[in-house]
């Protein structure tokens, strides 16, 4: 089974106003070039005021008025670049035009948003590096700035670069670089609560609880779209500390997983069950070119605290929630039941940590079906697909949501049955190719579920399962 979070992280871009400085009026008779410089301003004429200007300077370095028109057409012209969508030119003339006349409030406030509107469009195409040299730049002559909006916009951009750049520090398994970033984010931005619940995410995955709920309950005074998340976080917590000294840990040398268990004799040794982990790994990342972005968090509990901590019915062997949860009894079975139950729940995991968009949970349960080693179909049931179609005992609009609310042994059988087929026949109707251009639209250009399906499968979702049913129903 598997639940799963959406969290979308935005980069609020706020493009500051841009603005022009008076020239200097009053002309400086003696010096043609001055007087030159002013009519080429007046008719925006930048590039020959500046060249007139700077030969005048040449010759007389200390006039006021010569320095002063020579900083206005700098600005003058990094505002024309600007408008011609050239702001690294323009970041270069302001900066001439502040070094005449480095206190004036109007050009450091076009410089500042100049390189906060340049470093959020590296933000987007995710030039991570280079956005954080410009916002770096940007917030080091914030101080001499006295423009409280400007102020805010600069920091809060930061901070949305930086939690960006987190997500994707965690995506490529380096948590503890990520958590910096985050931290980061934090201090320029003390209410960003998407941080502070990816810092909890980092802290509840080390089973680090404290410091967990800390995140999770400073988020949740700020963050409305996600209280589901974060109150059913809290509540997690709260079963899970209870239960930690329970446990024993088993070092992976490879880091792939974190596994603990509650000692137990019998059945599957927990060195087998990492070696059937890794052999998931394996089949699962050469069947769908998926692979976790970090260490997956795995426990084996005793029964009644598997119970208590996942909430769910009896029928249930194990979830995914953002560790595999898993019973001691289940451990205990053959080999290959083992094996089976952990490709199943591995296979929700790598979904929900490649996949940021929601995914139905009839999808999370077909796909976790079909890497199971010992994955089969039968007639018996086939039979049973038809009969739960027929009567409209599942839908596929009545397992959008996890399946752990469905209580009855017989209509949960109906609803991985149905989960199953639908997607075994998609994959042996188009072959497994498609299945992997499907996947790979969702997790590596961040496409929605349905429009993928319908870019790689040329039609729509709906009709697709509209016409498995009737074919089902037709035999």
């Amino acid at each position: 089974m598997n639940k799963w979070l959406l969290r979308s992280v935005y980069i609020i871009i706020v493009c500051a106003t841009l603005f022009a400085l008076p020239m200097a009026k009053r002309l400086y008779e003696p010096i043609q070039q001055n007087n030159l410089a002013v009519q080429a301003l007046e008719q925006k004429q930048y590039d020959r005021a500046i060249e007139y200007l700077s030969q005048a300077r040449q010759a007389k370095p200390d006039d006021s008025v010569i320095q002063r028109n020579l900083a206005v057409a700098y600005n003058s012209k990094a505002l024309e670049l600007e408008q011609q969508g050239k702001e690294l030119e323009a970041i270069t003339y302001y900066k001439k035009s502040l070094s005449l006349d480095p206190s004036n409030p109007i050009v450091t406030r076009n410089l500042v948003a100049s390189l906060n509107n340049l470093a959020v469009t590296r933000s987007k195409a995710k030039e991570f590096l280079e956005a954080q040299k410009l916002f770096e730049e940007a917030c080091s002559r914030l101080e001499t700035l006295h423009d409280d909006t400007i102020v805010s916009n600069v920091r809060s951009n930061y901070a949305g670069l930086l939690t960006v750049w987190g997500y994707e520090l965690l995506r490529h398994n380096k948590p503890q670089e990520a958590a910096d970033a985050f931290r980061q984010a934090l201090k320029l931005n003390k209410n960003n609560a998407v941080a502070m619940i990816y810092l909890g995410d980092i802290a509840y995955d080390l089973n680090d609880y404290d410091t967990a709920r800390s995140f999770y309950s400073a988020a949740r005074a700020l963050d409305s779209e996600n209280a589901s998340y974060l109150d059913n976080r809290l509540t997690m917590i709260e079963k899970e500390a209870k239960l930690e000294n329970l446990f024993r840990s088993f070092k992976d040398p490879l880091n792939r997983f974190r596994l603990q268990y509650v000692p137990y004799s019998g059945g599957v040794e927990v060195s087998q069950v990492l070696a059937m982990l890794n052999e998931a790994m394996e089949s699962v990342g050469q069947q769908l070119g998926l692979y976790p972005n970090r260490s997956v968090n795995v426990k084996i509990y005793r029964s009644q605290d598997f119970f208590k901590v996942s909430a769910l019915p009896e029928w249930a062997t194990g979830i995914y929630d953002g560790k595999m949860r898993l019973k001691v009894e289940d451990m205990q079975n053959a080999p290959s039941q083992v094996r089976d139950l952990l490709f199943h729940e591995y296979t929700h995991a790598v979904l929900a940590m490649n996949i940021r968009h929601p995914l139905p949970a009839w999808f999370h349960e077909g796909m976790a079906q079909l890497m199971e080693p010992q994955f089969s179909q039968s007639i018996r049931e086939q039979r049973r697909v038809h009969a739960a179609l027929a009567d409209r005992q599942v839908t596929f609009e009545s397992l959008q949501e996890s399946f752990k609310d469905i209580r009855s042994k017989e209509e949960a059988e109906n609803a991985y049955l149905l989960s199953k087929y639908f997607l075994a026949s998609l994959k042996q109707k188009y072959g497994d190719k498609k299945l992997r251009e499907w996947l790979a639209l969702m997790a590596q250009q961040d496409e929605k579920f349905e429009s993928a399906f319908e870019k790689v499968y040329g039609v729509s979702l709906k009709k697709a399962q509209d016409s498995w049913i009737r074919e089902q129903l037709d035999h």
